[in-house]
């Protein structure tokens, strides 16, 4: 039940983040991504204030890991700018379609950093990952944009991201971790100082509907990840796509373009393979570490003799 519910949040926090980013798009027709930006997390500042405050999470004590928040935030901020950017000048679908290939990143930095194993046939799913991501983007038939290499940013950033929360995903207060997302966002607002003007009353409106829906949308992931493994939250991600073809089309006249369709169906199943090859590995490995059951048996009354 435990996993269902961390499931059934994590398909609700990608559907928040999909309305989010919804709002974010109309919202860059008229005003600089950086404005967007400071608007969106100052309200977002004042939820997270709120449940810092009822969970007493305000003492320095209660953070753990304060190098790597700040690499979390540093990444919030940067993934931040370089996904409303890439929102400004792409259809919502395109922009999720390129930063599925996150996992692979993470697939890859793992076995590097980490120290990780990777066999055959987990090499030959995430280059069969990035051919989709070539399908997609077309290199040399399709003129690409600054929006598509900041849409390709935002795949490095996303695994960064991605490998923070795994190491410590589990140690850290919820309303610290989102805390360290608001601060490196509004840090990399900082230049919409110079750029913002005042915006309109039912402007307003929507960013501080922007806002509600994302900082809500964090902590709901964050409840998923506590709740379920990140091998079946991981893949809710894709019900995004779901939500941009429809608002892409009937909102902001986005045709969907077979190309992207097929591309991101190919990185969707080699990310699937990936998560499936990790989660037999794993359960592999707990098997094999599980005494059985006469083991447990004769430790047990050999305990109970001595």
């Amino acid at each position: 039940m435990s996993r269902l519910t961390g499931v059934l949040f994590a398909i609700a926090a990608n559907g928040l983040f999909a309305t989010s980013d919804t709002l974010v798009k109309l919202l860059s027709t008229r005003y600089p991504i950086f404005q967007i930006i400071a608007m969106q997390a100052s309200v977002a500042c004042l939820v997270v204030c709120i449940v810092i405050w009822r969970e007493k999470a305000y003492r320095i004590s209660a953070i753990r890991n304060p190098k790597m928040l700040i690499g979390r935030g540093f990444l919030a901020g940067i993934g931040t700018v370089s996904g409303f950017y890439a929102f400004s000048l792409l259809p919502l679908a395109d922009v999720y379609a390129i930063t599925f290939g996150s996992p692979l990143v993470v697939t890859v930095a793992a076995t590097w950093l980490l120290g990780e194993r990777t066999g055959l046939a987990r090499w030959i799913a995430i280059l069969v990952g990035f051919s989709g991501i070539l399908i997609m983007v077309q290199p040399g038939y399709v003129a690409l944009s600054l929006g598509h290499l900041a849409a390709f940013l935002n795949v490095f950033v996303g695994a960064g991201v991605i490998l923070i929360m795994r190491t410590i995903g589990s140690q850290e207060n919820r309303a610290i971790m989102v805390a360290a997302v608001m601060a490196g966002q509004l840090t990399a607002s900082l230049p919409g100082v110079f750029l913002s003007h005042a915006p309109a009353w039912s402007d307003v409106g929507l960013v501080t509907i922007s806002g509600l829906v994302m900082v809500t949308a964090q902590f709901l992931l964050l409840e998923a990840l506590r709740r379920a493994p990140a091998s079946s939250v991981a893949p809710m991600q894709y019900t995004k796509l779901v939500w941009a073809l429809p608002v892409g089309l009937f909102i902001f006249g986005d045709e969907p373009k077979l190309h992207v369709l097929a591309g991101a169906l190919v990185v969707i199943g080699s990310v699937l393979f990936l998560l499936s090859h990790q989660r037999r590995a794993e359960s592999m490995i707990s098997t094999v570490r599980r005494p059985e059951p006469s083991v447990r048996t004769e430790r047990l009354k050999g305990e109970k003799i001595g």
